[in-house]
This record gives structure tokens, sequence and C-alpha cells, in this order.
């Protein structure tokens, strides 16, 4: 995985090292070893992010090539009040999202209609997206993993 991290708090070392290790482990158990080598990640760092947009994490693709997505955006909220538990928390669930996104499981369309895998949603409230609730039900169980390996 190529990984660019930048913005608000980027220069803490501690938490830099801790997001790298995670975007690599969670795209390796995600994704496989193999797969995650073609993925371009930028992980934005951002305060505020949850005051403005309503949520503590993005997964945006930035790929020309919609239908084989490998190049990504995640975008964090980063602020001081936030331990690195919950970043790396978020940012496991934003990474089942692009996993969701390379494996062709999630689609995004701009008119409003989401293709999941072989289903087609108009209006859904985000707590019944099933892609939603793969994410939540992963991120725990991912940054536990994670952090037994990495903390040990």
């Amino acid at each position: 995985m190529q990984l660019y991290i930048e913005g608000y708090r980027s220069h803490n070392k501690e938490l830099y090292q801790a997001l790298s290790s995670a975007a690599l482990w969670y795209g390796a158990v995600l994704l496989g070893t193999r797969m995650v080598k073609n993925i371009y990640l930028d992980i934005k760092l951002t305060k505020g992010l949850k005051q403005k947009e309503k949520a503590y994490g993005y997964c945006h693709i930035v790929d020309y090539n919609l239908s084989r997505p490998r190049e990504f955006c995640i975008e964090l909220d980063a602020s001081m009040k936030y331990d690195f538990g919950d970043i790396l928390t978020w940012l496991a669930h934003e990474m089942v999202h692009l996993k969701q996104f390379v494996r062709g499981e999630l689609c995004d369309y701009e008119t409003g209609r989401v293709q999941w895998k072989t289903r087609t949603f108009g209006r859904v409230h985000y707590d019944d997206q099933p892609w939603e609730k793969e994410a939540y039900r992963l991120e725990e169980k991912l940054y536990k993993e994670f952090a037994e390996w990495y903390y040990e």
C-alpha cells in the first residue's frame, strides 16, 4: 500500500506511526497482502469533522476507474479530545468501506442509488445500510486484533 498521511496532528510521531501500521495491517487483513500492494491511500486528519459533517470519518474514491478503484482518501477527525484508540477504530471502519469498494461490494452512484453486492438501494436510513452494519460489526474486532499485535 502506498500511504500518505497529512493534516492536523500528522506530525505527532506516535499517532503517525500507529496510523501507518494500522492502515497497512487493516489493509492486509481485509484485502490480502497481494491486493493491498496496489492500493494508494491518503489519510487526511482534520479537526472538528464530527461537528461539521456529523461523522468521525469518510472514505472517498479518488480514482477515475470507478469500477475497479485503487486510489482512496480517508478523512478522520483527529481533534485532541479523541485518543488514539478512537482514531484507530474509525480508521478500521473506513478501511472496511475501502475493502467494499475495492472488492466491488459497494458501488456508490452519483444518482443517489447504491449498489451493495447484488442489490440496489435508494434512500436507506443510515442505521439500516448493510455496508454500514458490516463496517460497525468489524471495526472493534479489527482494532482489538491490531492493538494486541501492535502493543504486545
